[in-house]
């Protein structure tokens, strides 16, 4: 799940973006999962939100939210509204909006904002089900709350409280991989392979999948950029 998080979290620098949702029962550690994965991003590219208010992903600038991470903590927070314009930027990459501003003499004129969105995202929710125009844009994954994965962190935990995992050793991991991010140049990725590749015809709606599979490899591609001929 990390591994495929990564993947889908870096495509935020290509023209292409990915997108997850995380869905786990509360307390499951998702929005922890989902936090730990920003971390290892360049964090000047990183918007972290716990609530989008309904009209704000109106406001931004136009290219505010090009090439970054959008982190949402609670997607069950959102309203229809920030709903509706997160799947728009999603889908389209853009949001217009027919406005109303002063000029200087203080008449009122109508114009047209847009707000460009070449962003990836990364979202947690207790209800993934329910965001059913959601999910097919973007790729769902489940916690992993099995007693075995919990013994692991319990674990894990035990060992960072006895002082057996050194935290400047931990950081160090973190910026030297922020780094690797930040070297990764933007290049057009050609599959060759791409004809040859078939989706079972029974998967929920095909058409969007096979483009979401298709940009996956892409972007495993796209991270192997230094071990790959141009």
């Amino acid at each position: 799940s990390r591994l495929l998080l990564f993947i889908i979290a870096s495509s935020y620098k290509t023209k292409s973006p990915l997108h997850a949702i995380v869905q786990g029962s509360s307390g499951s550690g998702k929005t922890h999962l989902i936090s730990k994965i920003a971390d290892i991003i360049p964090q000047e590219d990183v918007l972290r939100f716990t609530r989008i208010t309904e009209s704000s992903l109106y406001n931004w600038g136009e290219y505010e939210l090009v090439n970054k991470l959008l982190i949402i903590e609670d997607l069950d927070g959102l309203k229809e509204e920030a709903m509706f314009a997160m799947r728009e930027l999603i889908s389209n990459q853009r949001l217009s909006s027919s406005v109303s501003i002063k000029d200087k003499k203080g008449n009122i004129k109508s114009t047209k904002k847009e707000v460009k969105g070449v962003f990836s995202s990364l979202s947690a929710t207790t209800k993934g089900e329910t965001y059913e125009d959601n999910m097919s844009r973007s790729f769902l994954i489940a916690v992993d709350e099995s007693k075995e994965q919990t013994a692991r962190i319990i674990e894990y935990q035990n060992k960072r409280n006895a002082g057996e995992i050194d935290p400047q050793e931990s950081q160090k991991t973190i910026h030297f991989i922020q780094q690797i991010v930040r070297n990764l140049k933007v290049y057009e990725v050609i599959n060759p392979y791409a004809t040859q590749l078939h989706l079972p015809e029974k998967v929920h709606k095909i058409r969007r999948l096979n483009e979401m599979y298709q940009a996956v490899i892409k972007q495993v591609t796209f991270l192997n950029q230094y071990q790959r001929k141009l």
